[in-house]
């Protein structure tokens, strides 16, 4: 009788190992987008347009009246005095340079960057969506939204942020 249970358990671990196999197998093949999901998520990026904020999620936003149109910002937004080009390159620039931040997409006909910043002690990465706006030819406007969808944050933590981008890029 024990050996037959032993023989049992010996050979459903022996399926059980096979299937884990397989299914190891199909994942590195690429097809496992079906079972456990993309690596991109669903994380869409922002749109100024239709942005209403202030939100009952912990964010901060600085962008101009004539862009976010449903929303009240925190802060008046900043002007560079250097073309929409130019500002473009510094934002890359800052965010090639941080190893904390990652590029999760970029519109370049919208100027328009999404990135994910996580800061070390965070479980979970804040979205940093920047879009940049021609004011003359010789100056441009930077609109930002920091928020977090998932996890913990403060207000604080996302004017902290945003302040720590604007003053790299000026």
């Amino acid at each position: 009788m024990l050996n037959k249970f032993r023989n049992l358990t010996v050979g459903l671990s022996l399926i059980i190992l096979v299937g884990l196999l397989g299914m190891y197998l199909y994942v590195q093949a690429g097809k496992g987008e079906a079972i456990f999901g993309s690596t991109s998520g669903s994380l869409e990026p922002t749109d100024f347009e239709s942005l209403v904020y202030p939100s009952a999620v912990p964010a901060y936003l600085i962008c101009p009246e004539s862009l976010c149109r449903n929303a009240v910002t925190d802060t008046a937004t900043p002007t560079f005095n250097m073309d929409t080009a130019a500002l473009r390159q510094k934002v890359v620039d800052y965010a090639d340079s941080m190893p904390t931040i990652k590029t999760h997409s970029f519109n370049i006909q919208s100027n328009q960057f999404d990135f994910l910043e996580r800061l070390p002690g965070e479980h979970f990465p804040s979205v940093v969506s920047v879009r940049i706006l021609e004011d003359t030819p010789y100056t441009s406007q930077i609109a930002i939204y920091s928020y977090k969808p998932v996890g913990d944050g403060s207000d604080n933590d996302h004017r902290d942020l945003v302040e720590r981008w604007i003053n790299n890029l000026q």
